[in-house]
């Protein structure tokens, strides 16, 4: 993700911590997709989605790799998401031991 810059040059740190399943939930909810239609199509298990889209399960890059082919967003989108929200949770984690 990019950085956000205040109008002094200052980054904005938000800290903002959104997994990368409630990104896929939007997007099937804006496209009309029910979850288990989705799940079939994609291969996947609806239990599978189900954790994905709960955050209770992250995005590999097989995955992402079917999402890419059902939805025509590229994989580097879907494991980009997962990764940012990895480092800010080890972030957190880090922050809380300090």
């Amino acid at each position: 993700m990019g950085k956000i810059i205040d109008k002094n040059g200052k980054e904005i740190n938000l800290n903002i911590l959104i997994h990368p399943g409630e990104v896929l939930a939007d997007e099937l909810a804006a496209r009309k997709i029910t979850k288990g239609a989705f799940a079939i199509k994609a291969g996947m298990y609806p239990s599978q989605l189900t954790d994905i889209l709960k955050g209770r399960r992250n995005i590999t890059a097989y995955i992402a790799l079917k999402l890419e082919m059902e939805l025509q967003t590229p994989a580097e989108f879907w494991l980009g998401l997962q990764m940012d929200y990895d480092l800010q949770v080890e972030r957190n984690k880090l922050k809380q031991i300090a």
